[in-house]
């Protein structure tokens, strides 16, 4: 594949994604995937790149140098581990804490815990 931003805008709509929604699941503004896919645009960071990859199901090596091949296979097609799915990894260090402590709690504990935090999911908060 010809270049970085080719690559991305192709992973992108492998998926189905608008640059809108790319951004929200990298954590980053709209305007920084039109960046990217723009020639002579900024270049996404590693840890964004990375994210990109799992998100559209790319192989990290294809998106970054365009070598290699570009899909990840289906789940029942491969004979290695899945990508990693961001989803169940912590985003931040709050998020890491929370998962820590969770981790260290009786069943029944986490079960109040995920019912609050689903509660509270469920509430705007105005701060």
């Amino acid at each position: 594949m010809r270049d970085l931003t080719t690559r991305i805008r192709q992973a992108r709509r492998r998926v189905a994604y608008s640059q809108t929604d790319l951004a929200g699941q990298v954590g980053v503004n709209r305007s920084a995937v039109a960046q990217w896919e723009r020639p002579g645009g900024s270049t996404p960071t590693s840890s964004n790149l990375s994210k990109i990859a799992v998100i559209t199901s790319v192989h990290y090596e294809w998106l970054a140098t365009g070598r290699g091949q570009m899909c990840v296979p289906a789940a029942g097609e491969r004979d290695e581990a899945p990508a990693l799915e961001l989803q169940f990894y912590a985003h931040d260090v709050i998020e890491e804490r929370v998962l820590q402590g969770l981790r260290k709690l009786e069943y029944w504990q986490t079960l109040t815990i995920a019912e609050l935090v689903e509660s509270l999911g469920r509430k705007r908060l105005v701060i």
